[in-house]
C-alpha cells in the first residue's frame, strides 16, 4: 500500500492518535464516570476524532468494497491512511448506475454512522452519561462536516477525481441532483439545529455542557465560557441565548461593560440556574488562567475567583457576597475590582492564602 503524500500527515496523525490512546486507558475509569470534567470532555473529543474518525474511514472505505462485490466487480487496489483512504476497481461489467451507487456507498455509511449516533445521544433511553454523548456528538459533527463538507470542497478543488467529484460528473443528472439533495438538507439541517436555542440547551444537558448566553468580549465577538468548576473553559454549546431573568439581565449589561473596559481579551458567559444565574468571566494574564464568578441565588450575590498554574490544581476563593442584587453600574465596579484583585495572584497558592 503505497502512503503517497499522504505519508507525513499520516505518520503525525498516527502519533497523536496513539498518544490520545495511551491517555485514555490511562484515565479509563475517571473519563466515563458520572464526574464529568472539563480535562475529560477535552480527551473525549480528541478521542472522537483520533479513534472515531479513523473507524468511520475504514467503514467508509469498506462500503465501497461491498458494493463493489455486491455488483460482480473486481477490486484492483486499495489504501487507507487513516484520515482518507481508496478502493480501486474495474468498472467495465459494472453499469453507470452501478459505478455512481460504489461511489456514494462510502459516505452513506457515513451518514449511517452519523445517524446511528444521533439515536444514541437523543433517543436511547436511559440516557447514556455525559461522557459517552459528548463521544458520540462530537463525533457526528466531526465525520458529517468532512464527509458532505470538507471533503467535497478538496475533491473539486484538487482534482483528485474522488467520491465527490464522480457523484456530481457521473452522467446522470437524476443521480447528481439527487446526491445533491440529500448533501443540502443534511448541512441544513445541522445549521438550522445549531442556530435552534432549543436543541442547543438539549445537546448541552446531555453532553454535561451548561447551557451559556454569551456576553461580549472586548473586541466585539461573542465567547462564551461554562461556569462549572473554577478555570474551567468551555466551548460555546451554540448560537446566543438571550437573557430571561431579572439577574440575567443584569449579569449581561454588568459583563458586556467590565469586559469592553478590561486591557486583554476576555471569555464571558452567563449560565442560568433555577433560582438565579452565574456570570463567569476568565483571562490570562502573566501566563496564568484566572477566573471571577458572580452568582446569584435570590437576592444574594456572592463573588470568587480562581487561578491556575501550571503542574497545579486550580484553586478557588470567596471575594465577597451581598444579600440584596446591586444595580448594574454598582456590579460592573464590583466586578472590576473583583477581576483586579485576581489579577494580582501569582500563583494558585497566592489564591488560597
Amino acid at each position: 500500500m503505497n502512503l503517497g503524500p499522504f505519508g507525513p500527515l499520516l505518520i503525525i496523525y498516527g502519533l497523536l492518535a496513539v498518544r490520545v490512546i495511551f491517555q485514555l486507558i490511562e484515565r479509563w475509569d475517571q473519563t466515563w464516570d458520572r464526574a464529568f470534567t472539563p480535562a475529560d470532555r477535552s480527551l473525549v473529543d480528541q478521542t472522537a476524532f483520533f479513534v472515531l474518525v479513523p473507524i468511520s474511514v475504514a467503514l467508509h472505505e469498506l462500503g465501497h468494497a461491498v458494493m463493489v462485490k455486491a455488483y460482480g466487480g473486481e477490486i484492483l487496489d486499495w489504501g487507507y491512511y487513516g484520515f482518507a483512504g481508496y478502493v480501486g476497481y474495474d468498472p467495465t461489467p459494472i453499469s453507470l448506475v452501478g459505478q455512481m451507487v460504489i461511489t456514494a456507498a462510502g459516505t452513506l455509511v457515513n451518514i449511517l454512522l452519523a445517524a446511528i449516533g444521533l439515536w444514541l445521544v437523543f433517543v436511547r433511553q436511559p440516557p447514556m452519561r455525559a461522557a459517552f454523548n459528548e463521544l458520540l456528538y462530537q463525533f457526528v459533527l466531526v465525520s458529517l462536516l468532512n464527509a458532505l463538507l470538507l471533503y467535497p470542497l478538496l475533491d473539486l478543488s484538487s482534482g483528485m477525481n474522488g467520491d465527490w467529484a464522480q457523484m456530481y460528473r457521473g452522467g446522470l443528472p437524476w443521480f447528481t441532483a439527487l446526491v445533491i439533495a440529500v448533501q443540502a438538507a443534511i448541512l441544513f439541517g445541522m445549521w438550522w439545529a445549531w442556530r435552534n436555542p432549543d436543541i442547543q440547551r438539549r445537546i448541552a444537558e446531555l453532553t454535561g455542557r451548561p447551557a451559556v448566553i454569551p456576553v461580549s468580549s472586548r473586541r466585539g465577538v461573542a465567547r462564551t465560557m461554562a461556569a462549572a468548576p473554577p478555570v474551567a473553559r468551555t466551548a460555546a454549546a451554540g448560537p446566543a441565548v438571550q437573557p430571561r431573568s431579572e439577574a440575567e439581565r443584569l449579569f449581561q449589561e454588568a459583563g458586556d461593560r467590565v469586559i469592553a473596559g478590561w486591557p486583554s481579551p476576555v471569555d464571558g458567559g452567563i449560565h442560568p440556574t433555577p433560582d438565579g444565574a452565574v456570570l463567569a468571566l476568565q483571562w490570562t494574564g502573566q501566563d496564568l488562567q484566572r477566573l471571577v464568578i458572580a452568582r446569584v441565588a435570590g437576592h444574594a450575590l456572592e463573588l470568587s475567583g480562581g487561578i491556575a498554574a501550571p503542574g497545579e490544581p486550580p484553586v478557588r476563593r470567596p471575594l465577597g457576597r451581598t444579600d440584596t442584587l446591586p444595580t448594574a453600574d454598582q456590579l460592573t465596579l464590583d466586578l472590576r475590582l473583583a477581576m483586579e484583585q485576581v489579577d494580582t495572584w501569582e500563583t494558585a497558592s497566592t489564591a488560597s492564602d
